[in-house]
């Protein structure tokens, strides 16, 4: 049986306005321990903010991440899978969309967690399936 989302996912993420700026979210991003969040007003997802976003986008053109507002750096395409998709699924959503995270979303368009492929890595024990995963992930092996 293949392992579903819902058994490495982060549920509840830490979920970031656009209007915030780019300091708060890297302060945010560092009291979590993550990389990514997504960036949502009242539940409707707008996208996502990774930390690569900040550095390359931002730092590295010296703007300045005190004033720069989130909104502007993002990632404003939000890709995402259910809890009960398996995560071969997931990793073929990832290779497709040349992403390592997704947001999870309920029935209701509600971001209810988090999944990335280093996630998938560090949680999941079943090493043979953790293959299978890994080629869905850079190859186009079918689920």
């Amino acid at each position: 049986m293949k392992s579903k989302v819902k058994t490495v996912m982060k549920y509840d993420p830490h979920i970031i306005s656009p209007e915030n700026t780019l300091k708060e979210a890297a302060q945010k991003m560092a009291s979590v321990g993550c990389g990514a969040l997504p960036v949502a007003t009242q539940d409707n997802p707008m996208g996502m903010i990774t930390d690569r976003d900040i550095v390359i986008r931002a730092v590295a053109k010296g703007k300045d991440v005190n004033t720069e507002k989130v909104r502007d750096y993002m990632t404003s395409e939000l890709f995402f899978c259910n809890a009960d998709d398996s995560l071969e699924e997931a990793a073929e959503q990832m290779h497709r969309n040349h992403v390592s995270r997704l947001a999870v979303i309920d029935k209701h368009g509600k971001i209810t967690g988090m999944l990335s492929f280093g996630g998938i890595l560090r949680k999941h024990s079943d090493t043979r399936e953790i293959a299978d995963i890994t080629l869905c992930a850079v190859s186009k092996k079918a689920a």
